[in-house]
């Protein structure tokens, strides 16, 4: 799924067409304590607009970095988003599974064979 969803072409900051209603157990915004890098913070917000879902994601105080592709693969939401290194953009693929009250987050960032991981709840 990593490979696929890294050699998607940017979508303009557009979903790739996931129905609000079909992720409802999603939408909020989230705020996630990642155990790598240990005690990081990532918010995850996640929005109807217009009857599909739209995200952003924040590490830490950094601003918002708008989501270009989102897709749903079961109770998996995937987000694409392009982050900056030291100035130079990377992809980001970042998954999120319900948890009961709690959600995970799965994020692999380009160039990097480590896959960071962490959990939430909604605020």
């Amino acid at each position: 799924v990593v490979t696929f969803l890294l050699a998607i072409p940017e979508a303009s900051g557009q979903s790739l067409g996931v129905q609000s209603s079909t992720a409802a157990a999603f939408v909020g915004t989230w705020v996630f304590t990642m155990t790598n890098p240990q005690g990081a913070q990532e918010t995850v917000r996640i929005v109807d607009k217009n009857g599909a879902v739209a995200a952003s994601v924040q590490a830490g105080r950094f601003p918002p970095i708008e989501v270009s592709g989102i897709l749903k693969d079961g109770d998996m939401l995937v987000l694409t988003a392009t982050r900056f290194e030291n100035g130079k953009p990377i992809r980001a693929v970042i998954s999120l599974i319900p948890d009961g009250e709690m959600m995970k987050m799965a994020q692999m960032l380009e160039f990097s064979e480590t896959i960071k991981r962490g959990s939430g709840k909604k605020q």
